[in-house]
């Protein structure tokens, strides 16, 4: 469950990336003294275990609040706190942190994996590896037959690895891409 638009449009962010194990919204609290020598707790928005077994708590926050309030100064104090055997890393993820076009990808990722398709996968997946060069999008999906099937199984193919994206900005059909390369 997230508790904002930023902190939704973050945990697609996070379940778009292949590195990511596991994912814990909402993890434990940290016990911390903020800076006036008070006892608070906090807790992050997300715990993330990457596959190489690295662990990163993750605050979200807008921007402009974190400017306002000095939360950097705040977060210092909890990353101090912070056991190791929590997290190795404390990251602070803002909306200037990713731009609309990363966060509107990711959100059509999770849509595109609501409705798996192996046989367009595996179709889109083996013109990928025939890539001789660049092509866009629009071009791979004629070249397959596929139609809509082709443009969400090359979509996909952008995020698990098949196909590197050579453009930025919406993923579209006159996106360029080659192949190899997770985002």
């Amino acid at each position: 469950m997230y508790e904002s638009i930023l902190e939704m449009r973050v945990l697609h962010l996070l379940l778009a990336r292949h590195d990511i194990w596991d994912l814990w919204e909402q993890p434990e609290r940290i016990r911390y003294v903020d800076a006036d020598g008070n006892a608070k707790s906090a807790v992050f928005d997300f715990l993330v275990t990457l596959r190489c077994g690295r662990k990163i708590a993750i605050a979200v926050k807008p921007a402009a609040i974190v400017e306002e309030t000095g939360f950097r100064q705040e977060l210092e104090l909890i990353r101090a706190a912070t056991p190791l055997s929590f997290a190795d890393d404390v990251v602070l993820v803002t909306d200037r942190s990713f731009t609309p076009a990363d966060a509107r990808n990711a959100e059509r990722l999770m849509e595109f994996r609501r409705t798996p398709d192996e046989e367009a996968d595996q179709i889109i997946g083996e013109l990928l590896q025939g890539l001789q060069s660049e092509t866009t999008i629009a071009d791979l999906v004629d070249l397959s037959g596929l139609d809509g099937r082709g443009f969400r199984a090359a979509f996909r193919a952008v995020y698990s690895g098949g196909a590197r994206l050579m453009t930025t900005g919406d993923i579209s059909p006159k996106s360029e891409i080659m192949m190899g390369g997770a985002q």
